[in-house]
């Protein structure tokens, strides 16, 4: 089984939001797999579907994006399931005639978010990392006990520009404005086409084919 996670805030108010992209992400999945998601839990939403031998589950946190991390474990918890973000720790030896109890399935989740370090339109997907300032990803970090699963950083940051350190809530907070909204879409495509790599072919190769990052054009000279 493979969990691919989307972060971003539940509402109406935040649909839009740059800092939604990874359920739109999600939600375009959904819509090109033919799947919908309902109210599995509390803590979250999921759709489920089966590709290539592999059964999938899409999760979209409902327990705002800075406790991303607590939506996965319940999950993990209600499937009987160990999502884990480190190397399986040693255990200790039992007696040969002792009945271990059968472990969790180990699964590491693909977690998919916004980025205000990378440039809108950008794709950055890697094996493993920090969370970079991203408070979903820091939960889901720190609910998982490490930084070792997957995650794909999208860049939601105007080319070119900066954005004050004190502007940074409002900035995630607001919809993607009329110029951008081409730009936030297609980079969905371009994340949904790299899943489905990732899938079908590994994460190395998505990584070598999909990542991306935009840069400003530099002026022509006269």
């Amino acid at each position: 089984m493979q969990l691919i996670v989307g972060l971003g805030n539940p509402g109406e108010k935040y649909r839009r939001n740059r800092h939604n992209i990874g359920f739109m992400v999600l939600e375009q999945l959904a819509a090109r797999w033919d799947i919908s998601f309902g109210t599995a839990a509390p803590t979250y939403w999921q759709a489920a579907h089966t590709a290539a031998r592999t059964d999938l589950v899409l999760l979209k946190p409902r327990t705002y994006m800075n406790r991303s991390g607590q939506a996965v474990l319940d999950w993990a918890c209600r499937n009987d399931r160990e999502v884990t973000g480190c190397p399986r720790a040693e255990t200790t030896p039992v007696a040969d005639d002792a009945v271990e109890p059968a472990a969790p399935v180990g699964i590491r989740p693909l977690v998919i978010c916004d980025d205000l370090n990378l440039p809108l339109g950008s794709l950055r997907l890697r094996r493993r990392g920090s969370a970079g300032g991203q408070n979903g990803l820091l939960s889901v970090i720190d609910c998982l006990g490490g930084e070792e699963f997957p995650r794909m950083r999208l860049g939601i940051a105007p080319v070119g520009a900066e954005i004050p350190p004190a502007q940074w809530p409002d900035y995630v907070l607001a919809d993607f404005t009329a110029a951008e909204a081409a730009v936030a879409a297609e980079l969905v495509e371009h994340a949904c086409a790299a899943v489905e790599c990732w899938l079908d072919s590994g994460l190395e190769s998505a990584i070598s084919r999909f990542n991306r990052r935009i840069r400003p054009v530099e002026p022509a000279d006269d």
